[in-house]
């Protein structure tokens, strides 16, 4: 029995469209490990928005505490490209990248110490989650993945906990006031120190 041609050219539209979805690329690539990719991905840029926010009641004239809005800002710009690398992985594995919608995040913050312990917060949040997907990965049997996230992003992310927990023990010690004051010059004129955060900058 001759296959209709009419039949055919019907059937080509979904076709094409099965062919243009699926991609070549994916090998060893799970379900589980897409879906938990693009949560991680919202999660870096979840972690972007809260760091901006912060930058800018730092960067208000009721707070005017420009060390702290710089490492703020840093901070922000390196969740977004954390961000990217992720959304670059998930292309090349032959995922499909699926963004989601942002919480609005905190616009005040009681001190400067009560923003850096919220941001210790967020940074050992982030990092929970990044443990769960690499378990995840390694319970899926990929080592490409568990291996991509072991270099782009653990050790960063203890090394962003440590300076973290630094500063609040150094607000610890300073106190409020004058104290804050001369802490945040030092910060801005010595460098916040986000910026290294990223091992090689790769």
């Amino acid at each position: 029995m001759e296959f209709p041609l009419n039949v055919f050219f019907q059937k080509l539209p979904t076709l094409l469209l099965l062919v243009t979805t699926m991609s070549l690329a994916k090998q060893n690539f799970s379900t589980s490990s897409e879906e938990a990719i693009n949560q991680q991905i919202n999660t870096e840029l979840q972690a972007s928005q809260v760091y901006l926010s912060m930058a800018a009641w730092a960067q208000h004239t009721t707070v005017a505490l420009p060390g702290l809005e710089k490492y703020f800002r840093e901070s922000a710009e390196e969740e977004r490209e954390h961000a990217q690398h992720l959304i670059d992985y998930q292309n090349m594995r032959g995922g499909r990248v699926i963004l989601r919608a942002l919480q609005a995040p905190e616009t005040e913050w009681k001190s400067a110490k009560n923003a850096v312990e919220s941001a210790l917060q967020l940074e050992k949040d982030v990092n929970k989650s990044l443990l769960n997907l690499h378990k995840l990965a390694d319970g899926n049997d990929d080592p490409q993945l568990t291996d991509f996230i072991e270099g782009k992003y653990l050790e960063e992310q203890v090394q962003a906990i440590k300076k973290l927990a630094d500063m609040v023990t150094q607000l610890n010690r300073v106190g409020e006031g004058l104290g804050v004051y001369i802490w945040d010059q030092h910060m801005y004129r010595e460098g916040t120190g986000a910026g290294s955060r990223v091992i090689g900058n790769n």
